[in-house]
């Protein structure tokens, strides 16, 4: 994913102490059951009387049973997740349709496990997840939010990955809210209602690791094509034989 600078610029000693296993407590850590059994879920519920179905639960701003807030959170645009400040994983918006493919997959038998397991250990995988996390938790250079596109190959598929902070009443890290979602079917909707155009703008200072791991030609507009069909038959009229066409 495509790192601010910030985020790049951090102390790697300290964010990879970040504890992925998710060893201490929290205010609502339930104990006594391993955090990485396939039926935590059931069994965490079951200690503390958890409210489920028609139940009623008061929220901050509204009255709803446990059932219309699982039904509005399923049919919320984007994938959602939340781990709480001692990295444990706690909640998804589990997708009504079950052969949906998720961007950022989860699975029912995860719920309660440690960040460790639900990352793969592969590449800097978990070193970054760590990075993230690390940064919200102790608000790095004062930020309380992460922007993260995903460079795919195609600019019709904007994903972005974003993390928020969350904090308790008084202001303390209570943990992370996920939010995933592929941002091309919005902006291709406010484009076709609005009457303007994505395309790639070559003078852009930044951005620049995302369009090179992107193809500009997905959604490129007129203007941009016909620079490239120019800079093609200039390279047919004038073909570099000693350095090559990267340097055209």
């Amino acid at each position: 994913m495509a790192e601010p600078k910030w985020l790049k610029d951090m102390n790697k000693d300290e964010y990879l102490k970040e504890d992925f296993d998710a060893k201490g407590k929290s205010k609502y850590t339930v104990e006594g059951i391993d955090k990485n059994d396939p039926d935590w879920l059931d069994k965490a519920a079951k200690k503390v009387h958890a409210a489920e179905g028609d139940d009623y639960v008061k929220l901050d701003s509204g009255l709803l049973t446990v059932n219309q807030i699982n039904w509005m959170l399923r049919n919320t645009i984007g994938e959602m997740t939340f781990v709480d400040n001692n990295n444990q994983f706690l909640w998804y918006n589990r997708p009504t349709d079950p052969n949906h493919k998720m961007l950022a997959k989860r699975t029912p038998e995860q719920v309660g496990d440690t960040m460790k397991t639900i990352h793969p250990d592969v590449r800097d995988v978990i070193p970054n997840a760590k990075k993230v996390v690390h940064a919200l938790r102790t608000k790095q250079d004062g930020h309380d939010d992460v922007y993260m596109p995903v460079p795919n190959g195609n600019l019709k598929k904007l994903i972005l990955h974003y993390y928020k902070r969350v904090e308790d009443d008084e202001g303390n890290y209570a943990g992370i809210y996920e939010w995933v979602q592929d941002l091309y079917p919005l902006v291709k909707y406010f484009c076709e209602t609005t009457g303007q155009k994505l395309v790639v703008d070559d003078d852009a200072t930044t951005g620049a690791t995302y369009r090179r791991n992107s193809d500009p030609d997905a959604v490129s507009g007129a203007s941009t094509k016909k620079a490239q069909v120019k800079e093609e038959k200039k390279t047919e009229e004038k073909p570099d034989t000693s350095t090559g066409a990267s340097q055209h």
